[in-house]
């Protein structure tokens, strides 16, 4: 890989309600002050970036470094993108600007998108990073994650944010993170606990008051909670963590201790890891990959370990192994 890099961008202008677009002026006029070469690519429709990064990864002929500009969820479609072309040598650049910005914060890395490109621009050369693969045996999908994939509550959570007019406003003054905050309580009031079955390493135990069961890549989901503070991107592992149903003074305990990273205590928290992780329900639940909605189904989810090299030039110390 040369040490000059030079990107193909793809650029997601709606991410953080437009927050991507109002920043790419100041990005291109860095890249043109150092003579950073590159090639811009717009995202015009749900499915295009993905749509992009498979094209660039089947059809390049340079060593260009892909450049993802908007959300967790732009950084999930170009990931399956280059997933679907089979590529295991192109790095991806990533500058956050989306509404919760959990994968910049799980790698330690600058939710300020300007701040984050100058972290980029002072890389050398790319790591490897975990990614989540998710194969459901109902749908016969299959799909790869860079922060987690939800069952229950946190899935229900996602699902009204992204039906709310707050997520919007909340987003025009970058305090995106705040519009999952004010879908807890309705999400909460309207989530049922629910029967889930797990397989851990060939073990099998089937819980009957499930709350929640998010299996992620990360520490962080909803816009910065910590919901597993162990969790690293880059052991090889994911984690497991699932929450029965307990009362609402509990669960208000809860999850303002999650918030400290202090929940894993409870007895109503279970933690587990594996690079194999097995997850069914009965019941229609709703469902979220990197805060994309995945509908409200039932779910026979297998969840294997895969990695993706990323343009970085270190990882924050919580997520070295």
């Amino acid at each position: 890989m040369a040490t000059r890099p030079d990107f193909y961008i793809i650029l997601n202008k709606m991410a953080g309600a437009g927050q991507a677009e109002q920043v790419w002026p100041k990005i291109e006029s860095v890249l043109n002050q150092k003579q950073i070469p590159f090639t811009l690519h717009i995202s015009n429709y749900a499915g295009h970036t993905t749509q992009l990064a498979f094209q660039f990864a089947k059809f390049k002929h340079t060593d260009q470094i892909l450049m993802v500009i908007g959300g967790d969820g732009s950084l999930n479609q170009a990931i399956n993108g280059l997933k679907k072309a089979n590529n295991t040598t192109i790095p991806i650049a990533y500058l956050p600007c989306g509404s919760g910005n959990d994968f910049a914060r799980g790698i330690g890395l600058s939710r300020d998108p300007l701040t984050a490109l100058n972290q980029v621009l002072g890389t050398t050369e790319a790591q490897l990073i975990d990614l989540g693969e998710y194969h459901d045996a109902i749908k016969e999908e299959h799909r790869y994650f860079a922060n987690n994939v939800g069952i229950g509550f946190d899935a229900a959570v996602v699902s009204m944010t992204n039906h709310s007019n707050s997520k919007i406003m909340l987003n025009k003054y970058h305090l995106g993170s705040l519009a999952y905050v004010s879908s807890l309580v309705k999400a909460f009031i309207h989530q049922d606990d629910f029967e889930t079955t797990i397989t851990i390493d060939g073990q099998t135990e089937t819980f009957k008051h499930t709350f929640l069961a998010t299996t992620t890549n990360h520490p962080y989901f909803g816009g910065g909670v910590p919901i597993m503070p162990a969790a690293v991107v880059n052991d090889q592992l994911l984690d497991l963590v699932l929450i029965e149903k307990i009362n609402s003074l509990a669960f208000c305990f809860l999850f303002l201790m999650m918030l400290f990273g202090k929940h894993t205590r409870f007895k109503a928290v279970h933690h587990y890891q594996a690079s194999q992780i097995n997850i069914q329900t009965k019941t229609l639940e709703f469902g979220q990959m990197d805060g994309e909605e995945l509908g409200s189904r039932t779910f026979n989810a297998q969840f294997n370990v895969s990695q993706q090299l990323f343009w970085l030039s270190d990882l924050s110390p919580k997520n070295k192994v």
